[in-house]
């Protein structure tokens, strides 16, 4: 009969240091239930419907997902603009560049691309004809102007294609701001992009 009561009272006692534990510890119990795939970062399925507005100092804007980061890239002699869009833990990007120009027309562009994979596109970007093109990497588009070649890369995924749809749909020219015309080396790329405006 002692025996019974003892073994009682050590299950009882027991029962009790047990729901102590989770009453005072709750945190402990959900972070060893978790699995590692719910502590993984957030990994964006789609691109924002909210959009953030990028404007360059050479004189062009866009506006892109606001669940992407945007990095300017390092400049060259030859080069006014290079931007990429990237996301955390989503493969690929969108780098849309601004360089002089080696084409003298689109059609000479598209004999560059050698992967491409189908015939190309019209497009527009901004006020500029345009053409895109697939290749097994993603999606190429190039505008030609004055001596300059407008031209985006887009990584082969729906994620890219859809922030490209974005992206393109909210390109425009626009004159430079005052900050990027005295603060840019030299002035032959702010005209330019000034002139493309007017055209």
């Amino acid at each position: 009969m002692m025996n019974k009561k003892i073994i009682i009272l050590i299950l009882i006692f027991g029962l009790i240091l047990v729901a102590g534990k989770f009453l005072l510890f709750p945190g402990s119990q959900k972070i060893s239930l978790d699995s590692p795939a719910q502590q993984a970062v957030n990994v964006p399925d789609v691109p924002s419907d909210i959009l953030k507005s990028y404007m360059d100092p050479s004189g062009f804007s866009f506006n892109y997902p606001d669940n992407l980061s945007l990095a300017p890239n390092e400049l060259t002699d030859a080069t006014y603009a290079e931007v990429q869009l990237s996301a955390k833990g989503v493969e690929g990007s969108l780098i849309l560049k601004i360089t002089d120009s080696k084409f003298a027309n689109l059609d000479e562009w598209v004999k560059s691309i050698k992967d491409a994979q189908d015939t190309p596109k019209e497009a527009k970007l901004g006020s500029l004809k345009a053409l895109e093109i697939k290749t097994p990497n993603g999606l190429k588009l190039a505008a030609i102007g004055q001596g300059v070649i407008f031209s985006v890369d887009v990584s082969q995924s729906d994620f890219w294609n859809k922030v490209y749809s974005k992206v393109i749909a909210g390109f425009s020219f626009a004159l430079p701001s005052q900050d990027g015309a005295s603060s840019s080396d030299g002035s032959s790329d702010v005209i330019f992009e000034g002139e493309e405006v007017l055209e």
